[in-house]
């Protein structure tokens, strides 16, 4: 699948990649592997698709069937007869994968042997000297290194591109810096999209033995529609990491408001709509009324310098005393919309993780950022994204709202009691 410029292609492989992440097709060939450091060491040989959640992986076994992995670093050493599919911060490949790879990281690695297709998007891409790639390879990024081999045709979409490695077919680059140096092979054609020619010294032993066209960018405004897909998708993974982070801090300090909301969202899913739509409107005339309060402020203190500085004065108190509240409950409803959304990626996360093993044990790191990526999917897709966004955050409020009433002093204590009991066996 070769990269447009236009950033719906990468948000198709982004689906791509997290749905062979998270959905198990049959369920009867699969294991499944989650927690923090996992290492399959090279005894291990697993005879089904193998699916890791993890934080730090290692593979170094034989996997005979398709490799699914969600992990900060992923060091893929061993074998794997079929497919690679990964959502990781860094990967590095130096083993062997039968058929294709792909990948969505910040840095990729790739210094092993590929039986097929390569496919990334990555910030930054190197395919080292030791690679072997026995088809294409498609790569959307910011900086690209292509310096093994490729049996087939090669297709870059990013700012800066560097080849100097043997390709057996043709190379499409499209750039802002192009840079093709010795010992580079290229056995077909040559199609680059750069705003300057690029200076090919053959007589250096760079080696073009089809035709070379060079093509000039549309002109647009500043920057190219790849910079602003490039910079849209990063601005997503951005909010997805904060996301991560926050919900962690939260559930660290409030793990017992955390859990009783969860439980809330999952067990009165329809109430917790409700009241989060409650909540919502609760939210909007806070807002008004702190609008209007401000705009009192200013008329009280222009009342105040005239004849009717005592109304004035008596505005000016009114209003004095509703900013700071209203301020407060639109600070605080921003806030619990904002968390909604967290929440219900840890329910997301929960749900997709139970699919594969029974005792998980709720409100855990790999549930929020499993959740937390299926939800930024769904959020970017055209129009009903929005609503889904909304729907998710108002659902996820309410649950919070409800989990907050629960867990006050006095109250509903039995249900406070459950929920620990609950947890504590899942």
């Amino acid at each position: 699948m070769p990269f447009s410029r236009d950033s719906c292609s990468l948000y198709y492989m982004i689906i791509l990649i997290a749905a062979s992440l998270l959905i198990a097709a049959g369920a009867q060939a699969t294991s499944v592997e989650s927690g923090g450091d996992i290492h399959i060491s090279n005894l291990h040989h697993i005879e089904d698709d193998l699916y890791i959640f993890g934080s730090n992986v290692t593979v170094d076994g034989r996997i005979d069937g398709d490799l699914a992995v969600g992990a900060y670093e992923f060091y893929s050493n061993g074998e794997v007869t079929e497919s690679e599919n990964v959502f990781a911060y860094k990967l590095h490949h130096t083993g062997t994968v039968g058929n294709s790879l792909r990948a969505f990281a910040n840095t990729v690695i790739i210094d092993g042997k590929v039986g097929r297709s390569v496919m990334l998007f990555a910030y930054d891409s190197h395919i080292d000297e030791g690679a072997v790639i026995e088809r294409d390879v498609s790569i959307a990024g910011y900086s690209v290194h292509v310096d093994g081999v490729v049996k087939r045709n090669v297709e870059v979409n990013s700012d800066r591109i560097f080849i100097s490695g043997d390709i057996g077919g043709n190379v499409n680059l499209v750039g802002k810096e192009i840079t093709i140096s010795p010992p580079a092979v290229i056995r077909g054609n040559l199609t680059y999209t750069c705003k300057n020619e690029v200076a090919i010294d053959t007589a250096a032993g760079v080696k073009i033995l089809g035709q070379t066209q060079w093509k000039q960018p549309e002109q647009e405004p500043e920057e190219d529609r790849g910079g602003a897909g490039l910079r849209t998708v990063t601005l997503k993974l951005a909010k997805v990491l904060a996301a991560f982070l926050f919900g962690i801090i939260v559930v660290y300090l409030f793990r017992r408001y955390a859990e009783e909301s969860f439980h809330q969202l999952q067990t009165r899913f329809p109430v917790s709509i409700a009241t989060g739509f409650l909540s919502l409107f609760i939210l909007v005339a806070a807002v008004l009324i702190l609008v209007v309060s401000v705009v009192f402020l200013l008329v009280g203190l222009a009342l105040i310098s005239g004849k009717l500085a005592l109304l004035g004065a008596l505005v000016l108190v009114l209003s004095m005393l509703m900013v700071p509240i209203t301020a407060f409950m639109t600070v605080s409803g921003g806030i619990i919309l904002y968390s909604g959304k967290i929440l219900f990626a840890f329910l997301v996360g929960y749900l997709l993780l139970r699919v594969f093993k029974a005792d998980v044990v709720v409100m855990r790191k790999t549930q929020l950022l499993v959740g937390l990526i299926v939800l930024t999917l769904l959020f970017s897709v055209p129009y009903a994204g929005f609503l889904i966004y909304l729907l998710v955050s108002i659902a996820g409020a309410g649950g919070i709202v409800l989990g907050i009433k629960s867990c006050r002093p006095g109250l509903n204590r039995s249900i406070s009691s459950d929920v620990s009991g609950g947890s504590s066996e899942q």
